[in-house]
């Protein structure tokens, strides 16, 4: 969503909200307790959702940011405008959707935990004048997330709960946060960098590629990127791919331009530098520096937002 947009998304709660800070909070409330955000009729979402201190941190996150974290939530804020609608049955000779269904919300106890993991590897990578503006409108939680399934022989949906979906899942105005259960407080250091890596390269696409082509692009895509290689090249390999330029192939083609930028940021988010030196960036695997140009092009673009993604994957910690 457009920073604009989101601006005026909440426009009577900003003004409200001003009139309330300005004034003092006391002099909005008589009896000087602080004002319940749950009580303004004109809120999207109530807040808090429940009585935590963690509930405290999450108000004060909407407050600051203008984005609901939301531990409790119905399908249809889950599913706002995805792809696929449940209600609409696939093609009959199409016997699985791959669209994912929330089977549980996110566990409370784990709360405090997706929060702290969050403030650690996604928002501190990012300075606070863009978070206000970008950050989604919705951050959900869930404990466990599976793909749907539709039988055409019985014609009815059904979502098996095996192989549960771990990777962050974006909407139209939301990121979903799967496995938010009681394993995450002893989540593996292994397991929270992988998450730290999707997370900010969704959050990243997010910005440069909305998923509906009618929305504005909030960050467009670096055009330098693009006129480093030749995507009409063929007969690549794993072994010679980064030779001219691609961390990833479609076959033996070269991939989409769309593909190949997700790519590389999936490898920055992932990665140190000193590894992308030892191996990706060396002269006898770049020949010709086109994988080093394109990282240079991608890096540099960011930082004149004031974003530094080689820093997310430098965090291994």
């Amino acid at each position: 969503m457009h920073a604009h947009n989101k601006t005026y998304r909440n426009l009577a709660i900003g003004i409200s909200a001003a009139i309330c800070i300005a004034a003092g909070l006391s002099a909005c409330n008589k009896d000087n307790n602080p004002p319940q955000a749950s009580q303004k009729a004109d809120m999207r979402y109530q807040l808090p959702q429940g009585n935590a201190s963690f509930d405290t941190a999450i108000l004060n996150f909407y407050r600051t940011y203008n984005t609901y974290i939301l531990y409790k939530f119905s399908a249809v804020d889950f599913n706002y405008q995805f792809s696929y609608n449940l209600s609409q049955p696939p093609n009959a000779n199409i016997s699985y959707v791959g669209g994912p269904a929330v089977v549980r919300d996110g566990d409370s106890i784990a709360i405090q935990a997706a929060l702290d993991f969050m403030n650690q590897y996604w928002f501190s990578f990012y300075p606070e004048d863009f978070k206000k503006k970008y950050l989604p409108q919705k951050i959900m939680l869930a404990a466990l997330t599976c793909n749907t399934r539709y039988t055409a022989a019985t014609k009815v949906y059904d979502t098996p709960r095996v192989n549960p979906i771990t990777v962050p899942i974006e909407g139209v105005d939301a990121i979903t946060l799967p496995k938010i259960d009681t394993a995450f407080l002893t989540y593996p250091l292994a397991s929270k960098l992988l998450l730290k890596a999707q997370l900010n390269r969704i959050f990243l696409k997010h910005l440069m590629y909305p998923m509906v082509n009618t929305m504005p692009v909030i960050i467009p895509p670096p055009t330098d990127f693009f006129k480093v290689s030749d995507y009409t090249v063929g007969g690549l390999t794993k072994a010679n791919r980064y030779k001219y330029g691609f961390d990833t192939l479609n076959g033996a083609s070269a991939p989409s331009p769309y593909t190949d930028i997700l790519s590389f940021l999936d490898t920055i988010c992932a990665k140190p530098r000193a590894a992308l030196d030892a191996y990706m960036f060396t002269p006898k695997v770049d020949s010709l520096g086109l994988m080093k140009r394109k990282y240079d092009i991608l890096v540099n673009y960011f930082k004149n937002y004031n974003i530094d993604i080689q820093a997310i994957g430098e965090k291994q910690n």
